[in-house]
């Protein structure tokens, strides 16, 4: 698997992620990608942002683990989902994917708008 992100390498030559760099990216995009955005498949994407950000009701968590759920087994088969888990601790989302692949591990930080995927921090309002 691959992922084409708009930046460049060393060579000034598109930057091209491979194998589990491509997979997180894969996932954190299909989990902040908002419904609509992407023409071709009006209804990829969970839209974090809009629609979990911040909410605090009852069942919000089963909610947001059934669309991941769905999105994943439908946008992105190859990941072989074994389970999905996610705990909220203040403002802090922990978002675990367990594969047949590995353990993929996605911290939204809702306070501060940012995305930790493994050592990389990503400030969502600048991107």
């Amino acid at each position: 698997m691959e992922a084409h992100v708009l930046s460049l390498n060393n060579f000034n030559m598109p930057r091209i992620y491979k194998d589990t760099d491509a997979m997180y990216i894969n996932i954190v995009y299909l989990i902040l990608l908002e419904k609509g955005k992407f023409l071709s498949h009006p209804d990829m994407g969970v839209g974090l942002r809009s629609r979990y950000r911040f909410n605090s009701q009852d069942g919000v968590l089963q909610t947001l683990k059934n669309d991941i759920t769905d999105q994943i087994n439908t946008y992105l088969p190859d990941l072989n989902v074994i389970g999905i888990d996610l705990a909220l601790n203040d403002h802090v989302l922990t978002i675990t994917i367990n594969s047949t692949d590995g353990l993929y591990l996605i911290t939204y930080d809702q306070k501060n708008d940012s995305v930790d995927i493994g050592n990389r921090t990503f400030t969502l309002a600048n991107l």
